[in-house]
């Protein structure tokens, strides 16, 4: 098979405020997603929860963009106009945003952060969003994590075995494990990425949660009436 495809950068980051290159206390980057559409879309992020609390909402079923960085201006205690930049705003295939606010946990049940929070959502909404979370490690399931993970690992389009899965995913027989049915439709291991985008799109469905291996069994997506 030709494996020609052409690859687009990335469109660069949206955030609302500049996010520092590097810290001494901080684990801070970019990421980049979407290229399974076509054109990556880069995102930052300033800490390790951040990073994987931003791989969390982008590979919600629901979810189909991911901003960082989001000007709110509030009304503090004081009386006084200032700018709070939400870490994360997600929008769902049918319009919801949501703020996500993303801290440990330690720090998330103290009264200045909760009041903080109060705040924020109070001015945010409903102009800029129409609900405000918080998002803490506790939100980090590792079967979860692990599957969006490779979900993002395998994100790069691979056109020809993405289109010749598509045309061939009506030969799934339920119960059957990656390895067969890639060997059935012609395409061998060279193929188990395409078959994790497809279960990222539900288009086929894993029938355990995890990380997926050639030995993991799958299915075509349960219907319900």
């Amino acid at each position: 098979m030709s494996t020609n495809h052409v690859w687009l950068a990335p469109k660069p980051s949206r955030a609302e405020r500049k996010i520092p290159r590097k810290s001494n206390n901080h684990f801070v980057g970019e990421l980049t997603f979407g290229e399974e559409l076509g054109q990556g879309q880069t995102l930052g992020f300033e800490s390790k929860l951040e990073h994987d609390i931003a791989l969390m909402t982008i590979y919600h079923p629901e979810v189909v963009d991911v901003r960082e960085q989001v000007k709110v201006v509030y009304k503090s205690a004081q009386g006084r106009y200032l700018a709070h930049y939400v870490d994360y705003v997600s929008t769902e295939r049918h319009g919801r945003r949501t703020a996500i606010v993303v801290k440990p946990s330690y720090v998330s049940n103290k009264y200045e952060f909760k009041d903080l929070v109060a705040r924020v959502a109070a001015a945010a909404i409903p102009s800029v969003v129409d609900r405000v979370v918080v998002a803490t490690e506790r939100v980090l399931d590792p079967l979860r994590f692990s599957r969006v993970e490779q979900f993002h690992s395998c994100r790069f389009a691979q056109p020809e075995f993405d289109s010749h899965l598509s045309q061939t995913v009506g030969r799934l027989e339920q119960g059957s494990s990656i390895r067969d049915f890639l060997r059935k439709v012609g395409l061998g291991p060279n193929g188990f990425h395409a078959v994790i985008r497809m279960i990222r799109f539900n288009s086929i469905e894993a029938m355990e949660p995890g990380i997926l291996k050639l030995s993991s069994f799958i299915q075509r997506p349960q219907v319900f009436a």
